[in-house]
């Protein structure tokens, strides 16, 4: 993806394999370079990984996550509505957060809820929030080194003069 993006000429903070202080860095820089970017700005956050929704809310788990119970969760990941609330107030015109991180819960055993997938996310003006999967459910990883869901919309996205909502359902179906 970090390369898809690149060609269509977006600049990129790319980080694989993130421990959650790099990833909170990286959003944190992430939200600087869009604020300086001004509001012209097209801003796109990808994450694909594991994802697990607590009370409503998801979070992006990383790679040094200590995860026991539900607890845990809050303190050793990243709130997806953080990095939201991030590029909204940094005034980018448009902002997309794009989440392959519907999987199954690895931590199941020590939740009491027993929800799947992420949970839905209210979109604020000029932003979109897309899913791997419904909301709630739980998207295939693929066999390959990539997700089915990321192929489709790195190809996707390189096709010229289509418009975002016919590019996304183009992905889903």
């Amino acid at each position: 993806m970090a390369d898809t993006l690149r060609e269509l000429n977006f600049e990129v903070i790319e980080q694989i394999d993130a421990s959650q202080r790099s990833m909170k860095r990286a959003v944190r820089d992430f939200g600087k370079r869009l604020k300086a970017s001004g509001k012209e700005t097209v801003a796109v956050f990808y994450y694909a990984g594991h994802g697990v929704q607590v009370n409503g809310e998801n979070y992006l788990i990383p790679v040094d996550a200590q995860i026991e119970s539900e607890g845990d969760v809050d303190i050793e990941s990243v709130s997806a509505s953080a990095i939201l609330s991030t590029m909204e107030h940094a005034g980018a015109g448009v902002n997309f957060i794009i989440l392959d991180a519907c999987r199954d819960n690895p931590y199941a055993t020590g939740f009491r809820s027993g929800t799947r997938g992420l949970s839905r996310m209210d979109a604020p003006k000029g932003s979109l929030v897309a899913y791997s999967t419904s909301p709630g459910n739980v998207a295939a990883d693929g066999r390959g080194k990539y997700s089915p869901y990321t192929f489709a919309l790195a190809r996707e996205m390189k096709k010229p003069n289509v418009q975002v909502e016919t590019m996304f359902r183009h992905v889903r179906n």
